[in-house]
């Protein structure tokens, strides 16, 4: 009887170990983020806080949201590498028709400041603030939301 006790004790310290597994994988970036200014490559303004443009990053996937553009709501993959992150394979979810969902061409994703390669220099990351950049969309500084 002591020997199945000990045994149950085991299997629950092992089960709750495995479902630990997906730990969040990318350190400050993890978490959702709301731009504060975007500018192009000459300094001029292009969006603001005023236009409601959010990021959020878990795992591997990646969440655009843009609250002032009706519909545009979209979740990609995303590898995160050093000093800058790749953004591909954006998708819009059909929540009224599960399994249509629809992949789009990168353009899609303009409005929110992703070049049309997808990749993106992190110029500033901290738990608090996070700088992105390319030569296409210019520098899109963000706050930790």
């Amino acid at each position: 009887m002591k020997n199945i006790r000990y045994f149950i004790i085991f299997l629950t310290f092992i089960a709750g170990i495995a479902s630990c597994s997906k730990q969040d994988c990318n350190g400050d970036l993890d978490g959702m983020w709301q731009l504060i200014e975007w500018k192009d490559s000459e300094g001029s303004v292009i969006a603001t806080k005023a236009d409601k443009i959010f990021y959020s990053f878990q795992l591997q996937m990646m969440r655009f949201d843009r609250k002032t553009t009706p519909g545009l709501y979209c979740l990609s993959s995303f590898e995160y590498q050093g000093d800058r992150i790749r953004i591909f394979r954006p998708i819009t979810v059909d929540s009224e028709n599960p399994g249509h969902d629809r992949v789009h061409e990168m353009s899609y994703l303009s409005p929110v400041g992703v070049p049309s390669d997808g990749v993106m220099h992190i110029d500033r990351l901290s738990s608090t603030e996070l700088v992105l950049s390319s030569t296409d969309t210019g520098v899109l500084q963000f706050r930790k939301y």
